[in-house]
């Protein structure tokens, strides 16, 4: 029986739900294994160099080494060092915050993403889309809680983290048509490798074999899951790809209990919900005015990896 896995949504949802919630395993072992162990960026210089076995190993498997000719270097080279920013504003938040105060905070990047698009695409925000954003922030605020011993400067710099995320998520959009998922996935590491590696060198510590073993599982497991997520966005519509990522809130209160015995107290509940309705009511308006923030695809399997839409 010949099977087709063109639209298919059931094996995109598969990608995506697998991808969000392998990111948040990788999130729980960095902090139970690394985060006070290591300087940040030398967690980072680890993780991307690591990253590239699942990249390599698919670019091999399918043997499309060419999609990696652009001319679009530069700017893929600049989400790497974006993601370096952003991955050590992150990781060094495990060292104070509980899983399920970090989430929140980072998914403020739709609403930080409607307010850049405005201003930067010129896209147009109507006053429904506003008003979310607005209501949205008020989650934040109440996660954060600012003005308050909960309020730390690693929680302000997930704040400044969730920005570069929608800086990432806007060059993707300006690019998606013309440049690969692997593509992005390969450069984006390759700056990170590089940026990471040049910046951690000084205050560089020894690794003993057994958390070296731990650098190798996070790498792998945070490269399969960066490819999850780009054939997820391939394959479904921004629709439904997007509230997927919402899935990491969730899996991020399991694993904090699990891992950590961290559970919620009443403003992260409440500050949570508040930022998951607006984000998705964000979604819904953007799916309506049918604007696209993720790559829709009419390719198959293969081609999710090796070409735009």
């Amino acid at each position: 029986v010949k099977y087709s896995f063109e639209n298919n949504n059931v094996f995109g949802f598969v990608l995506g739900f697998s991808g969000y919630t392998i990111f948040v395993l990788l999130d729980s072992i960095i902090k139970l294994n690394l985060v006070n162990k290591y300087p940040v960026l030398e967690i980072n210089f680890f993780i991307c160099l690591f990253a590239f076995i699942p990249i390599i190993t698919t670019l091999s498997t399918v043997g499309n080494w060419n999609t990696l000719i652009n001319n679009k270097i530069h700017i893929q080279l600049l989400r790497g060092v974006l993601g370096v920013i952003c991955g050590a504003l992150i990781i060094n938040s495990f060292k104070r915050h509980a899983l399920i105060e970090i989430y929140p905070i980072l998914f403020s990047t739709p609403l930080i993403l409607t307010i850049l698009s405005y201003f930067i695409l010129k896209e147009k925000v109507g006053i429904r889309r506003w008003s979310a954003v607005l209501i949205g922030f008020v989650g934040v605020l109440i996660v954060s809680r600012p003005g308050t011993i909960h309020f730390t400067l690693p929680l302000f710099g997930l704040f400044i983290a969730a920005i570069i995320l929608a800086l990432n998520v806007l060059i993707i959009r300006r690019l998606a048509n013309t440049q690969s998922s692997i593509a992005f996935a390969f450069y984006g590491t390759v700056g990170g490798l590089v940026i990471s590696g040049v910046f951690s060198f000084q205050n560089f510590v020894s690794v003993p074999l057994a958390d070296m073993l731990i650098f190798v599982v996070c790498g792998i497991i945070g490269g399969i899951g960066g490819l999850c997520i780009s054939g997820a966005s391939k394959i479904l519509e921004s629709s439904i790809f997007a509230p997927i990522q919402y899935v990491q809130l969730v899996a991020g209160f399991i694993m904090g209990y699990l891992f950590f015995r961290d559970l919620p107290d009443a403003f992260e509940i409440i500050g949570s919900l508040v930022i998951v309705f607006s984000g998705l009511f964000i979604i819904y308006r953007e799916n309506k005015l049918n604007i696209r923030p993720f790559v829709s695809s009419k390719s198959r399997i293969r081609d999710m990896f090796f070409r735009g839409h």
